[in-house]
């Protein structure tokens, strides 16, 4: 079985909007609906659960039985940070859903409208094969690294850059497991769902992106 999980709790401050900015429109539609059709209408993918911020989870629901009627879409109210929603996410998965060794779960932004097909598909077949990966697209700028934000420390060599992208996708069983073997102050470090693998000591295979994926997060990113 493959399972979509999709984070959707954060309140978007960045935006500088009245409204998170995953229930903002694009071309008609709502942000995170836009995201959510990729894996509702997709063949490879068996349920999709959508976590978003408690007050507006009978929002969510009645928004996406508006969009895709007849569809199974879980809506949960999300946790404080990141990792937290993502443990709800799973957890709520495995108390609900038929998941076994080899079940796959995507874990992908709400607010990565443009994802495709192929990308989805490539991502179960890394989970697999792997048991981790993370979609990526090589770095084109040169990146610092500085401690303080006021001098260099670093300057990484481009070659080994990528910047991150999602979904990143797991063995369902296995992150499970990796959730719960670290510790709050790792807990507290994660930014992404890769994050948990790689603090588990667990390795993640990359899975080429796309530029068209990007992530909208400022003002200029919804134009």
């Amino acid at each position: 079985m493959v399972y979509a999980l999709l984070p959707a709790a954060g309140s978007g401050s960045r935006m500088g909007s009245d409204v998170p900015k995953q229930f903002l429109s694009v071309g008609g539609e709502p942000i995170y609906i836009k995201s959510l059709r990729h894996f509702v209408s997709s063949p490879l993918v068996d349920g999709v659960v959508l976590a978003v911020p408690a007050d507006y989870v009978s929002y969510a629901e009645e928004e996406c039985a508006r969009y895709f009627p007849g569809e199974r879409i879980d809506v949960i109210a999300g946790g404080a940070d990141r990792s937290e929603t993502l443990e709800m996410l799973v957890e709520h998965l495995f108390a609900h859903y038929p998941v076994d060794g080899d079940s796959v779960i995507l874990t992908h932004d709400a607010v990565r409208p443009y994802i495709n097909a192929r990308i989805i598909a490539d991502n179960i077949a890394a989970a697999r094969e792997a048991g981790g990966c993370g979609t990526a697209i090589p770095a084109v700028d040169t990146v610092f690294r500085s401690a303080d934000g006021v001098f260099i420390d670093d300057v990484p060599p481009r070659s080994e850059l990528y910047y991150a992208q999602t979904p990143q996708s797991f063995n369902a069983v296995k992150f499970r497991g990796a959730l719960r073997s670290l510790m709050p102050e790792q807990k507290s470090a994660v930014t992404d769902a890769c994050s948990v693998f790689r603090l588990a000591g667990l390795p993640v295979k990359l899975v080429a992106g796309s530029p068209e994926n990007i992530k909208i997060t400022y003002p200029s990113d919804l134009k």
